[in-house]
């Protein structure tokens, strides 16, 4: 079940590269928006892996800043739906996050759960939600 909005931000994509023939790439993403109420900016690099029904898996590390420099890590974990012309789709997943922030210490103890559309020119909107 969803509870309280935690994170709601848009950001772009900044940079694709090809790992293998296989389909697995890297991405890497780049975000501005508001955690907790705090505003932050975030950069998050995914391995993508696709599978044989056109459905991509991915996880990746990513590092957040708010306005005040306070940080935290944190881990993704997606899955991606295809929507028309590539990047378009949907995006969901869960994030853990570290941190040793006093202000974002609550993000130690829950785990969200992620929505992202992610648009044909490589921007997109995502909102992130305490799982309960």
């Amino acid at each position: 079940m969803f509870g309280e909005l935690i994170y709601e931000g848009k950001g772009k994509t900044i940079g694709v590269r090809m790992l293998n023939d296989k389909g697995t790439m890297e991405m890497t993403f780049q975000e501005e928006g508001t955690i907790l109420g705090i505003p932050c900016s975030s950069m998050t690099t995914f391995v993508c892996t696709q599978r044989p029904d056109g459905m991509l898996v991915s996880e990746g590390p990513g590092i957040m800043y708010t306005k005040d420099g306070d940080t935290a890590s944190f881990k993704v974990y997606t899955v991606i739906i295809p929507k028309g012309m590539t990047p378009a789709s949907s995006v969901r997943g869960a994030k853990f996050f570290n941190t040793q922030s006093p202000k974002l210490a609550r993000l130690n103890t829950i785990v969200c759960i992620s929505e992202v559309e992610m648009k044909e020119d490589n921007t997109y909107t995502v909102k992130e939600w305490e799982w309960k």
